[in-house]
């Protein structure tokens, strides 16, 4: 949904459209934004019915990521009026989101933490304690004092560092805990799956997505991430196949072009042939009479995946055009895109 067309939306409709994200549980900050300015623009985020005080809320939450304080100072005033006597834990939610957009974080981490403490099942504080633990910037540690360093703990240019490496660790291990909890959650697993990736732990990631396929068979977006995480851990069999898998599911019937995640996974497809061409891998397909990994098999799918870029890059004006394409395959995927 562009801006232009969020202004020539009914009201409504963009409520609608709202409750529609929460149900789904989609983030897309930027468009819950423009939909929540547009509505306040419009006067239509003062509250009256629960659904425009669930918009209210999700407004606020979008503009806290979105860096707007303005915005998030204004609703969250009117909706701490709303829930301070009937729900004062949200309401106390609701300041740390103020504390988090003024650059306060750990007097929100706190407010969150007190929170949870309170009441296990503040899933909005618990979510935002996540958040802001997975946030924290990952950097390298300085090198460890030499031997004789007159400082036997932890020097103070490293602490920054410290606190950074703990917080990633917290921030997962509450945040499988809450998937023990909140199974359903997709975003929460994907988070996860992104936390672990970021470690180098992609065995964990992997596994995490693996939850997150479950959830959601039908996105290829999903199926693809499952892919690439696979080649990155180095499972190149699996990883081809649920490149393929992704190519299928996200090709209809009649189509005669790749687009999107399609176009994605066949790239990432054409990456797994030479390592699975080498002997060993031949070898191993033979044994396991895996056909997906026959050599006539990845010949026949190599050719199919060929035309399907080519063909897809010579009707695209895009980055990276057909002849940029057409270099790389000729001189063999595993070249890479120049």
């Amino acid at each position: 949904m562009s801006a232009q067309t969020i202004r020539s939306s009914s009201t409504a409709t963009l409520l609608a459209d709202l409750r529609k994200r929460r149900l789904e549980q989609r983030r897309d900050f930027h468009l819950v934004l423009l939909t929540g300015l547009e509505l306040e623009q419009r006067g239509q985020l003062n509250g009256g019915s629960d659904d425009q005080w669930e918009a209210a809320e999700q407004v606020a939450v979008a503009a806290v990521e979105g860096g707007n304080v303005d915005l998030v100072q204004t609703l969250v005033l009117r909706l701490d009026k709303h829930y301070r006597d009937s729900q004062p834990h949200r309401a106390n939610y609701l300041h740390g989101l103020v504390l988090e957009v003024r650059g306060d974080l750990d007097g929100a981490r706190n407010c969150y933490e007190r929170n949870v403490q309170d009441d296990e099942t503040d899933v909005p504080s618990r979510k935002r304690l996540i958040a802001l633990h997975l946030s924290s910037p990952l950097v390298t540690l300085p090198d460890p004092p030499t031997k004789g360093s007159p400082s036997a703990s932890v020097p103070a240019s490293a602490q920054p560092y410290l606190a950074a490496s703990l917080h990633q660790q917290k921030g997962i291990s509450v945040l499988v805990h809450y998937l023990d909890i909140y199974y359903t959650d997709l975003a929460g697993w994907l988070s996860l799956a992104t936390a672990y990736a970021q470690l180098a732990l992609y065995a964990q990631a992997l596994a995490a997505l693996a939850h997150a396929v479950v959830l959601a068979p039908s996105d290829p977006w999903v199926k693809l991430k499952f892919a690439e995480t696979a080649y990155t851990q180095g499972d190149v069999a699996l990883a081809w196949k649920e490149f393929l898998r992704v190519v299928e599911m996200s090709t209809e019937a009649g189509d005669k072009e790749l687009k999107g995640a399609a176009r994605r996974a066949a790239m990432g497809a054409k990456l797994c042939l030479p390592r699975l061409r080498t002997p060993e891998k031949s070898k191993k397909a033979s044994k396991d009479a895996d056909a997906l990994l026959a050599p006539a098999k990845l010949d026949e799918m190599d050719l199919l995946l060929s035309k399907l870029l080519l063909d897809a890059y010579h009707k695209t004006d895009g980055a990276v055009g057909a002849g940029v394409v057409e270099r790389w395959i000729g001189g063999g995927a595993e070249a890479g895109p120049r």
